[in-house]
């Protein structure tokens, strides 16, 4: 039986991810830096920052992270801290320790506002954000080290059990908050920003396949590889909350990302992960 370590592994990707890899056979270590132990894997409460022990574990899928474009624009030296510090840390203790493959969680922030649609993984990387950059560098990291490593850009993902504030897709949570409590759904800008939504279990799901496949790329699109404006989502929203609030539109934040599409041909090519839930079934 694999064993897994999920970094972040107590956060809304990395809960269902752990999840997904217990009930697949695997031996799933969580490690984060505040966690219940009322989960059938083993959990390590740590800071990735910290000195880490990780012996006898086969791969990782390095998840934990200052998942917020704000928060990074507000805090450039603690996301700095948190991502690339801790993404060394995570490295350091793979490399001592025996592990055979890492899997890091990049984001489509590395990007920015691209010239081409859709994104390909050799388009230029334009940072907009410290987070942004705290990704970049991430990733340069794993090429330098001498372990098998693969950059999995995630683009907007979304899901049960995500918070409504904070990260890079709360735009879905955020909205069907709102709109639970009556309240108008907020777009910063002009609701024309395109995003490429991929569910949370088609993420996981390709995670998995990532772990197992016997050759991965250095970097690789995860996302559905289908564009949806944030009017469009508000439309999806609407056919299920036909009472809905007309949405409040405010001055697009820093570092916010216009459009962003992925070129998925690669994620295909390798993982071959199958068919994927559509947004209007995700978001219901």
């Amino acid at each position: 039986m694999a064993s897994v370590l999920v970094t972040g592994g107590a956060g809304f990707i990395g809960t269902h991810l752990c999840n997904h890899l217990h009930n697949k056979g695997y031996h799933v270590i969580s490690l984060d830096i505040q966690q219940s132990d009322d989960n059938p894997w083993e959990v390590v409460v740590a800071d990735v920052r910290d000195y880490l022990q990780i012996d006898g574990i086969d791969s990782i899928v390095h998840l934990a992270a200052q998942v917020s474009v704000a928060q990074s624009m507000e805090d450039p030296d603690y996301t700095l801290s948190v991502n690339v510090d801790g993404t060394s840390s995570v490295l350091a203790a793979a490399e001592s320790s025996g592990v055979k493959r890492v899997l890091f969680a990049s984001s489509a922030a590395v990007y920015g506002d691209a010239d081409e649609m859709p994104i390909t993984e050799k388009s230029p990387l334009i940072p907009q954000s410290p987070y942004a950059v705290s990704k970049i560098v991430g990733e340069e990291l794993c090429r330098q080290s001498p372990i098998e490593t693969c950059a999995l850009r995630f683009f907007n993902v979304y899901g049960p059990g995500q918070s409504s504030s904070g990260g890079y897709s709360a735009v879905i949570p955020a909205f069907k908050k709102a709109i639970a409590a009556g309240m108008p759904p907020t777009v910063f800008g002009d609701g024309t920003q395109i995003r490429d939504f991929i569910h949370v279990s088609d993420l996981v799901r390709t995670i998995e396949i990532a772990l197992s496949s016997k050759v991965i790329p250095e970097e690789v699109n995860l996302a559905s590889g289908e564009s949806t404006s944030l009017i469009d989502l508000l439309k999806a929203l609407e056919k299920h909350h036909p009472d809905m609030a007309n949405p409040l539109f405010e001055d697009e934040r820093a570092g916010d990302i216009h459009t962003s599409i992925a070129d998925v041909t690669l994620m295909n090519e390798v993982f071959s992960p199958g068919e994927m839930i559509t947004l209007e079934e995700g978001i219901n």
